[in-house]
């Protein structure tokens, strides 16, 4: 064995800081940035907080550019080298205060740092209230997934519930995210395993198999039998029947259902302890015209400006201290790069309603039963970005509109035809809203109804969505 100096040339894929910091505030809610902007206010001395433009103040000629050679100028120069080009003038007209722009952006509750402002990294700007479900599961998934895999279980987590179920079905998630259905099943069942068990399964029924499952309590015994092939009877607590079905005594049965008390039948609640969340309505979509627009709702963001003390600093390093110029530098690449990240959320944003808009025109104008298939992969397409942008940007994001409030997810939704899944729940829901109080209609016969409407499903599919809207069935409501 011996040491030695070598070289070696090779390519090695980086995201930059800037890209990181962006792909943060995507899917950020308008609270959270908000708040993020005016704890940076506080932090970052280049930053200030501007009233708003009277009619007597004109705005400003030019906006704010990141990419302009103004920013990056003084972004990047190393003010403290030996380098006689240093930058006393900018050239042009343009006051340096009026390079950000008058648009305002969203915010809300920021969590501040513990450190000093030095200890605080750009990166760092987008705080999370807590360890998620995300966080916590990630670290123990990326030592058994390959990075593919662990990317799919990342957007598993991603579309849980706060009770830890998978909030879409698994073609539907395949679908939007182009992902071959079965190496997501083969995530799924890695991510179902870890502890408590049950993360990520379809509903509540599936989880608690699971979880007997790995307490080691197989198909063939009692109390896996009672939750495969008894559960509506077991939420009825009819022990008698569940005893008749399974062919044992009803000592048995309370047995094995004592058991059962000791599983988790909400797998992520432990994840989910946030406090109360309340939507404020990132878009809203009206009429004007005549015709459908959708507005930004961009209102509670701060309008920000560059200190002008900074500004000079920059413009004229060799009449203050280098340790002056150094910092008014850093912080001044700080600004630029939150500046920068928040100018491209906006923009995807808004072409995302655009997008939203344009495909759903039959739900603004008719309602929620006119809602189409669409994917998060089609929109991805179309805007030319990664189908992962497209599913952060739209988290957490809602719509006003004539008929409520909706996630912006919600247009993004599978179907059969040209009928969404949710346009499908509301043609079921409507469907057995008319029938007949003495004489309810059958899973089949609601099926026939919707293929009278061009809508073709099967008795099966019609039974799962009414099971989702929370509607009994036949038999049930003809008791009611």
């Amino acid at each position: 064995m011996k040491q030695g100096l070598g070289l070696e040339l090779r390519q090695e894929l980086k995201l930059h800081p800037q890209l990181i910091l962006t792909l943060k505030l995507l899917p950020l809610t308008t609270v959270e940035l908000e708040g993020l902007v005016r704890q940076e206010v506080e932090e970052n001395p280049v930053l200030e907080e501007r009233a708003e433009a009277s009619d007597s103040e004109p705005a400003a000629a030019d906006d704010f550019a990141p990419d302009s050679p103004e920013a990056e100028s003084l972004a990047g120069q190393d003010f403290l080298g030996d380098s006689e080009q240093a930058p006393d003038e900018l050239g042009g007209s343009t006051e340096f205060l009026d390079l950000v722009p008058d648009d305002g952006f969203f915010a809300a509750t920021f969590q501040p740092s513990a450190g000093g402002e030095n200890e605080t990294d750009a990166i760092d700007l987008a705080a999370a209230e807590g360890p998620g479900v995300v966080e916590s599961l990630m670290p123990e998934l990326r030592a058994v997934l390959s990075e593919e895999d662990a990317r799919i279980a990342e957007l598993v987590l991603e579309s849980l519930d706060d009770d830890g179920f998978l909030a879409v079905p698994e073609e539907e998630l395949a679908l939007n995210h182009g992902l071959e259905i079965g190496r997501l099943r083969a995530v799924l069942y890695h991510i179902q395993r870890v502890e408590p068990g049950g993360i990520a399964c379809p509903d509540q029924r599936s989880a608690l198999l699971v979880q007997l499952e790995l307490h080691g309590h197989g198909p063939e015994t009692l109390e896996y039998r009672l939750i495969e092939q008894c559960w509506q009877a077991l939420l009825q607590l009819q022990l008698g029947r569940v005893a008749r079905l399974l062919k044992t005594d009803v000592e048995s049965v309370k047995a094995a259902a004592a058991l059962l008390v000791g599983l988790e039948p909400r797998p992520g609640r432990r994840y989910s302890c946030r406090p109360a969340e309340y939507v404020a309505p990132d878009f809203s979509v009206f009429w004007r015209d005549n015709r459908i627009c959708a507005d930004y709702n961009d209102d509670r963001i701060p309008r920000l400006r560059l200190a002008r003390r900074f500004v000079d600093i920059l413009r004229n390093p060799r009449a203050f201290p280098p340790e002056q110029v150094d910092f008014a530098r850093q912080k001044y690449q700080r600004a630029v790069m939150l500046l920068k990240a928040i100018e491209s959320r906006r923009l995807t944003l808004e072409r995302l309603i655009r997008v939203v808009v344009r495909e759903q025109e039959g739900f603004f104008r008719h309602g929620p039963e006119h809602l189409k298939p669409a994917t998060l992969k089609d929109a991805a397409a179309e805007l030319g970005v990664h189908p992962s942008t497209v599913s952060r940007a739209s988290a957490n994001k809602y719509v006003e509109t004539d008929y409520g409030i909706f996630p912006l997810k919600h247009f993004f939704k599978a179907g059969a035809g040209d009928k969404s899944r949710a346009s499908i729940k509301e043609l079921i829901r409507n469907v057995i809203e008319k029938e007949s109080p003495d004489d309810p209609l059958s899973d089949d016969q609601i099926g026939a109804r919707l293929q009278e409407q061009g809508v073709k499903i099967s008795r099966r599919t019609v039974a799962k969505y009414r099971g989702e809207l929370g509607i009994a069935g036949r038999n049930q409501r003809g008791k009611l």
